[in-house]
């Protein structure tokens, strides 16, 4: 993840997130380990005023792993009834 440029690359090579997306990733990633749940994900990237709800989150972070994936990247992990944790 290079924070500088808000993108994030697999071997070199980078994965076209958008913005939602990668601001999922860079929250995970800042938080290794610690599962998220989709309201923390929530609040912290979109912010309290948004109207998005939990289907909303784990439909980009759905997108964001697929892109990852065919980037040859899986960091992403769900805990089931829970949320999400960044696993690299």
């Amino acid at each position: 993840i290079d924070l500088g440029a808000h993108g994030l690359a697999v071997g070199g090579e980078a994965v076209p997130l958008t913005p939602t997306e990668y601001a999922i990733c860079e929250y995970l990633a800042r938080h290794p380990g610690q599962v998220m749940s989709r309201a923390q994900i929530r609040e912290a990237v979109l912010g309290w005023e948004s109207d998005a709800d939990d289907a909303a989150i784990s439909m980009q972070v759905s997108r964001a792993r697929r892109k990852l994936s065919e980037a040859g990247a899986d960091p992403i992990a769900t805990v089931w009834g829970m949320g999400y944790k960044w696993q690299l």
